[in-house]
């Protein structure tokens, strides 16, 4: 199996385990975690009446100190009471262990994001406070803390990894993107907040029609989404993605050659189809989802030029 298709394997395999643990369990998953990804990791446990101080895990040299909250699946989260748990333990931490230099509020997202007023009242406390450091850590913190273990490491947490890729899993890196972003709501109005790349140039040298070109700009307002996903994987991780868009673009070129009437719009649908995986087209409820994911991709690495041509390098040369 290539490192690749383990990587896929291991990102599943903890996000099932985020996905399951709640309460003392998810405590026991972050300690475990953090025991490998951060020299000098204590955790903590309550002790008579003393209790925890308000402190689940700490690294000393730093006066660091974390917060664990793990809710139950499906439970409605309200947000009042998670800030209100971050300030009030913070208060308990000064009580019981004195000075504090680093907080972090250790919260299972599962990979939803961490409610806006816990990021702002985490904000306030490093203000009020005078911290070096107050932030929450979610899910995909966490995933680039495991990520960045070595296998054994990564196997003492979740366990096996089978020695092959089970037949439905599509094995490409950029088919675990797909899947990514279509889980995601590719409404999310933070669009408003991004800058559209400038494709004019690229869009005329490769000889998009303007409607493609179009498509391409409305669709780079969600390539924060990937830059999301990029920042929890190593950077083989990244290099396979955009090798796998390159070489789909590639064959492209063979598939439809220059003299079809309309090529460089044909083969930017035919990439579009490309990119989904394959089980998922026996599926045509999940289709939209997919092609709309498959679209934002291609903006990316449109504007990187793993697709299409760098009118640069022509330039240049």
């Amino acid at each position: 199996m290539s490192t690749s298709q383990q990587d896929y394997l291991y990102r599943v395999f903890f996000k099932l385990k985020l996905h399951e643990s709640s309460g003392d369990g998810f405590q026991a998953l972050f300690s475990r975690l953090m025991a490998y990804a951060k020299p000098g990791f204590q955790a903590v446990s309550p002790w008579g009446n003393w209790g925890d101080g308000g402190n689940d895990g700490w690294v000393e040299s730093e006066l660091h100190y974390y917060q664990v909250f793990g809710p139950k699946p499906n439970s409605n989260i309200k947000e009042f009471e998670v800030v209100r748990k971050a300030v009030e333990d913070f208060d308990k931490l000064i009580e019981k262990w004195g000075s504090v230099q680093k907080y972090s509020f250790v919260m299972n997202d599962r990979f939803q994001g961490i409610p806006a007023p816990v990021g702002a009242a985490l904000l306030k406390l490093k203000q009020d406070k005078s911290l070096l450091h107050s932030a929450a850590m979610g899910g995909d913190e966490l995933m680039r803390l495991f990520m960045g273990l070595v296998d054994d490491q990564r196997q003492d947490i979740v366990g096996y990894i089978p020695p092959e890729a089970p037949d439905f899993i599509d094995s490409r890196a950029v088919g675990e993107l797909l899947s990514f972003l279509a889980e995601k709501s590719v409404s999310n109005l933070d669009f408003l907040n991004e800058d559209a790349p400038d494709f004019d140039v690229k869009i005329d040298f490769n000889g998009l029609s303007k409607r493609v070109g179009v498509r391409l700009e409305s669709n780079s307002y969600q390539v924060f989404l990937i830059d999301d996903f990029l920042e929890s994987i190593g950077e083989d991780y990244k290099q396979s993605i955009s090798k796998e868009v390159r070489d789909i673009y590639e064959e492209s070129k063979l598939v439809i050659p220059d003299s079809i009437e309309s090529f460089s719009d044909m083969r930017y649908f035919w990439m579009v189809d490309s990119l989904i995986p394959p089980e998922v087209k026996s599926h045509p409820q999940q289709m939209s989802g997919f092609r709309m994911a498959a679209e934002i991709v291609l903006a990316k690495y449109f504007e990187t030029c793993d697709a299409y041509e760098n009118p640069d390098n022509v330039i240049a040369s």
